[in-house]
């Protein structure tokens, strides 16, 4: 089967038989349930959104990652003694004697060495005005890719990141839901912020009843 990255969301759909549905539960749950961060994060968060304020339309690619996303979520820390965070990894699994794989941006798994367990995906990474493909159907294929690998029941979690805007996708068994977009330019910075913290949670939540 083709790479993760060839996919659109139309694809997805019908080879999986996934469905949206609005107003899902999980998703909810997800991005109401937050804290808010502490002074400390909150003066990191403040100089993160002014820079991005700043240089949101001029930074490349790498420069998106290097200067914005990664030290946000080096500020959330997803490297954790029950699991830890990769980028730029491979994951497979054999699908009618196909095997469908790609390499994913960012993951959190079990794992020392490599990811075996994924839980949250973060895909896409593109800036607003030169996005390439359908970062959804990117997303929404590795989230897939994850669920059979799994073969838990348990809902795979994710994110897909155009420049400034952040959109949270959830899929549980045929059904992914996906929220409206987050401006980090914005206060809503602290929204998402709190919404990553809140992955940890539920990533070990997971872990715990499986």
């Amino acid at each position: 089967m083709k790479p993760f990255s060839k996919w659109t969301i139309a694809e997805v759909e019908d080879t999986f038989n996934v469905v949206i549905r609005k107003h899902h539960k999980r998703l909810t749950q997800w991005l109401t349930d937050i804290a808010s961060p502490t002074p400390a994060e909150e003066n990191l968060l403040d100089e993160l959104c002014d820079k991005l304020q700043d240089q949101v339309w001029d930074w490349n690619e790498c420069e998106l990652k290097g200067k914005f996303i990664f030290p946000l979520l080096l500020a959330v820390n997803f490297d954790e003694e029950q699991y830890k965070s990769f980028m730029e990894r491979d994951i497979s699994v054999d699908i009618n004697n196909e095997k469908l794989s790609g390499t994913v941006d960012f993951l959190v798994a079990t794992g020392k060495r490599y990811p075996k367990h994924p839980y949250f995906f973060i895909h896409e990474f593109k800036k607003e005005h030169e996005s390439s493909g359908d970062p959804l159907g990117q997303l929404l294929i590795a989230m897939v890719v994850a669920q059979k690998l799994n073969n838990d029941n348990q809902p795979i979690y994710g994110c897909y990141v155009m420049d400034r805007f952040w959109f949270f996708v959830v899929l549980e068994d045929i059904e992914y839901s996906t929220s409206l977009a987050f401006d980090a330019t914005k206060n809503e910075i602290k929204e998402i912020f709190g919404i990553l913290k809140n992955t940890k949670k539920i990533i070990l939540k997971i872990i715990n009843s499986s």
